[in-house]
């Protein structure tokens, strides 16, 4: 399991090393334009607006408000205004645009994870619902076996934790993808984890 969680953060380290270095400032707007989309078409206006305004809450609070966002442009990216022997012109090299395009796409990508995880908190109450109820039934499936003497497959078991563990480290790869995720992926991801919970019910604690 350490193994697995260390892996799955080293993807996601790579994952935003190769976002940053190879993902279009265009393409992300279109996934941007797209994920809207389906929000707003999934939960309505007004509560795609609620979940937008906590994002950019958010956001801001951790990026711009800390001064890392205008910290990152000033180090990374040169401008005219830099004073000193031949740095002017340093700043007319063509490698700084690109460079500029890099750093708006990996706070555009942190913004986005912002709005991903706002999505995932207004999710919360049919979540916790699902989960509750699945887990109360795993746990009377699991009391059934210890009076019926009937078998729990440690196969299933062992399986079902390892896919609880991946869902958990693909969620968070997800939230910097540039793909876009429809809104429904939360409830159905939510499903998934309530079956895998009734999967992980045995015999013995």
């Amino acid at each position: 399991m350490t193994w697995t969680l260390a892996a799955g953060l080293l993807l996601f380290v790579m994952e935003f090393i190769l976002f940053a270095a190879l993902v279009p400032t265009d393409w992300a707007r279109q996934v941007s334009a797209r994920e809207l989309a389906s929000l707003v078409d999934t939960v309505g206006p007004a509560q795609a607006d609620i979940i937008l305004d906590r994002a950019v809450r958010w956001y801001r609070a951790c990026c711009v408000r800390t001064g890392l966002q205008a910290w990152s442009y000033h180090v990374l990216v040169p401008d005219h205004r830099m004073a000193g022997a031949g740095l002017a012109k340093l700043a007319d090299s063509p490698v700084w645009p690109w460079l500029a395009g890099r750093v708006q796409v990996v706070w555009w990508s942190l913004g986005q994870a912002c709005q991903r995880l706002a999505v995932l908190l207004f999710w919360w109450p049919f979540s916790l619902i699902l989960c509750a109820a699945s887990a109360y039934d795993a746990l009377l499936r699991r009391r059934i076996r210890q009076h019926s003497f009937s078998y729990a497959s440690p196969l299933i078991h062992f399986w079902s934790v390892r896919a609880l563990l991946w869902i958990l480290l693909g969620t968070l790869m997800l939230l910097v993808a540039p793909i876009p995720l429809p809104a429904t992926g939360v409830p159905v991801g939510v499903a998934v984890v309530a079956v895998l919970v009734l999967a992980n019910s045995q015999k013995r604690l």
